[in-house]
């Protein structure tokens, strides 16, 4: 398989629902652990039984999804990635170097049938361990090109306390993860639209992005609003983005829904979203 499995005539409308730890912390903040597994698998076979068919790819992950999701739940004919990175670093992000799932590898991805592989990398390159989050990803890299199995990356900031440089922090991120040959990369909005609304410079940012990039970029959500979303992808697009990858801002409210109520919030609210989205792109 390929990362064209994962596209429609080269754009991507995708589905993210490769979160773990952080989705109990949104279905419970103040008690996480109170999240059972059955529970997350069970919202993500919802998710997937309702909209996944309206996409054309679905980022999974090997705890809640892989292979529970592979049992007809997923439509034929629709791709998806599998996430390789361990949990429990966000809280100290500087601590180690990104790694695998513990069990998990990148054999295990290709062999489970996935179009790709996807890693999520903290990073800040104005920061030291920005070195050692390069090397992790060059070594999966390879390990990818071995195994035969494209890689979409996504280096993601945290800890940004001044939003104006949130421009030069992307930009610069994609610097050194572009020139790596990555076969996707996965980018925030390049701008604050909470801090500046001008979207002219929003689409100067998206276009810088597209300039530097030899492969096609798409844009998370970030757990924001699907308005805001929408309003942010719409100008990526015209700026040269491959797409989206859609994770709360799309279906959020589902997943805070009470599971009996959740059908048809899917159907009613979530399902015409995601179709919204899609019309930008495709």
């Amino acid at each position: 398989m390929s990362v064209a499995d994962l596209t429609h005539n080269g754009q991507f409308a995708v589905l993210a629902i490769d979160h773990r730890d952080s989705l109990r912390s949104v279905l419970a903040p103040d008690d996480p652990d109170s999240v059972t597994s059955d529970a997350i698998v069970d919202l993500k076979r919802d998710l997937v039984a309702g909209l996944a068919a309206g996409a054309t790819g679905v980022m999974l992950e090997p705890e809640y999804s892989i292979p529970q999701l592979l049992d007809g739940t997923l439509p034929p004919g629709v791709g998806f990635t599998a996430a390789l990175e361990a949990q429990g670093y966000m809280a100290d992000p500087e601590a180690a170097p990104v790694g695998l799932l513990e069990g998990w590898s990148v054999q295990a991805a290709a062999d489970c049938g996935a179009a790709a592989a996807k890693l999520l990398v903290l990073y800040r390159p104005d920061r030291p361990h920005a070195a050692a989050q390069e090397r992790a990803v060059a070594g999966i890299l390879a390990e990818c090109r071995r195994v035969g199995i494209p890689l979409l990356v996504e280096p993601l900031f945290y800890g940004l306390d001044d939003p104006s440089v949130r421009p030069q922090i992307v930009l610069e991120t994609v610097d050194r993860f572009a020139p790596m040959g990555v076969d996707v990369l996965k980018l925030p909005f390049p701008v604050d639209p909470d801090q500046d609304p001008e979207k002219a410079r929003w689409a100067a940012a998206c276009w810088e992005i597209t300039k530097r990039c030899d492969m096609p970029w798409t844009l998370l959500s970030g757990g924001g609003s699907f308005e805001s979303y929408h309003t942010q992808l719409e100008v990526a697009v015209a700026s040269g983005c491959a797409g989206f990858t859609v994770g709360r801002a799309l279906w959020g409210e589902a997943a805070l829904a009470p599971p009996t109520d959740r059908p048809a919030i899917i159907t009613d609210l979530i399902a015409p979203r995601l179709t919204a989205l899609r019309d930008l792109v495709i």
